[in-house]
């Protein structure tokens, strides 16, 4: 088996146990079971586990972060942006479950580490989306509202579910599929529930 394979069998067993146990419940030894290999092997590549969820998310933020950048910085109508950022963020975080726990966690922990895993020393270009709700406000389509406002309630609406699943599944007796299918529903939800508020 190449170098290139191995590790990558070892990511995929680290995200299914971490999406099981968390980062914290995961064992390094049930990682290497998982992927078909020794301890010693899988601490050939990674020395702790910090360093293989570490590893894991810097791929994922990769993957991720330009392609929801890249909607904000688009000539979309805004409602439209609304509804591609809820897409692809409620399909990232249904596929990464354990992400919202572990940057709670990591924000506590460890805040400038993650802020700089993240690339958001020099932030992100927000001009457009910015000079689009400006524009909008000024037609009278929306109220006026701040791009930071904007995206906080944007970003709440859709992190907390994830981050409060387990609580939220207790209060609402829901199970998994159950669970799936409620996030499913607000890829719609959540779009008109923000234009709605936006509505002078």
């Amino acid at each position: 088996m190449s170098e290139e394979s191995t590790e990558k069998k070892i990511k995929e067993a680290a995200r299914i146990q971490f999406i099981k146990k968390g980062m914290t419940g995961a064992r390094m030894q049930e990682i290497a079971d998982q992927a078909g290999i020794n301890k010693a092997l899988l601490h050939y590549y990674y020395k702790s586990k910090e360093q293989l969820f570490y590893s894991i998310f810097d791929d994922v933020i990769q993957d991720m972060l330009p392609r929801l950048v890249a909607i904000l910085n688009s000539e979309l109508p805004l409602e439209v942006k609304v509804y591609q950022l809820t897409d692809k963020y409620i399909e990232f975080l249904s596929d990464r479950p354990e992400m919202p726990l572990f940057v709670l966690n990591e924000l506590q922990r460890h805040p400038e580490e993650l802020i700089q895993r993240l690339h958001l020393q020099k932030g992100i270009d927000l001009s457009v989306i910015k000079d689009q709700l400006k524009t909008e406000a000024e037609k009278g389509t929306i109220r006026e509202i701040s791009v930071e406002m904007f995206l906080l309630n944007m970003i709440s609406l859709l992190v907390f579910p994830f981050a409060a699943k387990s609580l939220f599944q207790a209060v609402a007796q829901v199970n998994e599929n159950q669970f799936s299918q409620f996030m499913e529903a607000r890829k719609t939800e959540v779009p008109k529930y923000i234009m709605n508020a936006l509505r002078p």
